[in-house]
């Protein structure tokens, strides 16, 4: 009923300006059905009417619907037991899995049925989840205190949603965003302000590093840094999630150590700079220009809470004060950046590289880059894959490498491709791979054609990776060796803007998903719906991860 509205109506602010009520409405749906709802006003304005409810949504009722009002005390917010048996009816009790431990409700949607061998596994895997957000949780709190930022506990149970595969991913994530910003197939994870639900692949489980930048997030929109749905800049909201940077389950450092990825992905950049960034949030809402984007909310954010610290604070009272529904122009948001740290945005990135150099000495941190050419590790559906290419530019490019089941909970069936520019493809199909093993893929020649491919010498390629349960419908059909061939398409080469390569002249292939060249794992962009986690990759910009959505 009130989705479509919900969707399109992204950032509202509940700021200080505005005294959050308790009250019980009378709804009419859009089925002309009315319905009594019992929640908090958080914001009102031409748009509409954001009610939060005891679970913590927020639904946008626009005015006209609003048929009756009673005064009344704040709803109690529901426990994370409730919200996690609201969200079992809602995927199924047979494939839902889950684990509460205050103020976390972890939710593990499955793709089939669970074998009861792997139950403990599953238990494991959502304990292990909510330790992290422990993890999380304390490392945010010292970011906080560090910089004397006064911070609240939760009101609701911070929900997080692991999808098993990353078709089921992809639904929800497209159901949720409406179709917004970045496509669902590039969205990693993404936190949304309206649902206050972080979701997430279980592939990115692997490393916590996608979890880790929505966790933040989380963190931010629930411990009173800043406003659920406030007209906050992208470039900080995403600067502060892009500062935190992990290593597996532990957690490296917060906003204040260099990324060497996002400062390389920053120097690199070409078609977005601070400007475009600090005026407005269109470079974040799309796949071409979300990695730049990205890079440069890394450097802003990170260049002024190191080298001007105290206007640092007061940009973010500025920020604390927006009100509900109220706009940002271009205009506005330039005089609030300027206002606050006393110089043009021009000046500030002037200023940039060369703080940069002086800090990465200190840190001794290499600011070079180190790949190799012709290793990929690739990371998507439930796989790690390592790959080796070479070729002689005479003969059809050469693979092997290894790949990793990362599901913690079961085995699961792989079929891996390697497609090239010129419509051929090496494959490998492994029937059941059990969990967290590592199995090698042994040397194959890219001559199979895909269908509508023409053949010839090829220069760059991509890796897919598909996966299924080994008893599903799809993964007998694989055992009986229909396996389908892929689909050449120019535009899936296109999508990085990568240029022509020659192999052994140093250099890089570039691929599909979220990969990384020799080791080095590409940065994450982000979004507006909440916070999505995107796909991005050339050979010479590394992706990055993901926005916050306010689906």
């Amino acid at each position: 009923m009130r989705k479509s509205l919900a969707v399109a109506v992204v950032w509202i602010a509940f700021g200080p300006g505005f005294v959050a009520c308790g009250d019980t409405f009378t709804v009419r749906e859009d089925d002309g059905q009315t319905v009594t709802i019992e929640a908090r006003m958080v914001g009102e304005g031409r748009a509409g009417i954001a009610l939060e409810r005891s679970d913590g949504r927020i639904e946008v009722v626009p005015q006209g619907q609003i048929l009756n009002r009673h005064p009344g005390a704040d709803p109690s917010p529901k426990t994370g037991g409730e919200i996690l048996q609201g969200l079992a009816e809602r995927f199924g009790t047979e494939n839902f899995r889950s684990y509460c431990e205050s103020p976390y409700a972890i939710g593990l949607i499955l793709s089939q049925p669970l074998p009861k061998q792997y139950e403990r596994r599953a238990d494991l895997f959502l304990k292990k989840g909510a330790a992290f957000m422990k993890t999380v949780e304390k490392t945010f709190g010292r970011y906080a205190d560090d910089l004397k930022i006064g911070i609240s506990n939760p009101r609701y149970p911070l929900v997080i949603l692991v999808f098993e595969t990353d078709d089921d991913f992809m639904t929800y994530a497209a159901k949720e965003t409406g179709g917004s910003g970045l496509s669902s197939g590039r969205i990693l994870g993404f936190y949304s302000g309206l649902s206050n639900y972080l979701a997430i692949r279980m592939s990115e489980c692997h490393t916590f590093e996608t979890p880790l930048h929505e966790a933040i997030h989380q963190q931010v929109f629930n411990r009173g840094v800043l406003q659920r749905l406030a007209p906050t800049p992208a470039w900080f909201n995403e600067g502060i999630a892009t500062g935190f940077e992990g290593n597996g389950d532990k957690i490296n450092g917060g906003p204040l150590r260099i990324s060497p990825r996002y400062s390389q992905a920053a120097k690199m950049a070409h078609n977005v700079d601070w400007d475009d960034v600090v005026a407005d949030d269109k470079a974040f809402r799309g796949d071409v220009l979300a990695g730049e984007a990205y890079a440069h909310a890394w450097s802003i954010h990170w260049f002024l809470v190191t080298k001007y610290r105290s206007q640092y604070v007061t940009y973010l009272d500025v920020l604390r004060q927006k009100t509900p529904f109220e706009e940002d122009d271009a205009k506005r948001r330039i005089a609030d950046f300027e206002t606050a740290f006393g110089k043009s945005v021009g000046q500030l990135q002037g200023e940039f590289p060369q703080w940069l150099e002086s800090a990465a000495k200190k840190q001794k941190i290499a600011l070079l880059d180190t790949k190799q050419p012709g290793d990929i590790v690739t990371q998507s559906n439930l796989a790690e894959v390592e790959m080796n290419a070479q070729s002689s530019g005479l003969g059809p490019m050469e693979f092997r490498g290894r790949m990793k089941n990362i599901s913690h909970i079961r085995p699961m069936s792989f079929h891996v491709t390697v497609e090239t520019d010129a419509g051929t493809y090496a494959e490998w199909f492994q029937p059941n791979v059990p969990p967290l093993k590592i199995i090698p893929l042994s040397r194959q020649l890219a001559h199979k054609r895909m269908q509508n491919g023409q053949g010839g010498p090829a220069t760059t390629f991509q890796v897919r990776v598909r996966a299924v349960v080994p008893d599903s419908e799809t993964g007998q059909k694989w055992q009986r060796g229909l396996l389908s061939v892929p689909i050449f398409s120019d535009w899936a080469f296109e999508v990085s803007h990568r240029p022509s390569m020659k192999w052994g002249d140093g250099c890089n292939p570039e691929f599909f998903g979220r990969a990384s060249i020799a080791g080095r794992r590409p940065v994450q962009p982000a979004e507006s719906l909440s916070t999505l986690r995107i796909l991005q990759s050339s050979d010479r910009r590394p992706a990055v991860a993901c926005p916050c959505v306010d689906s």
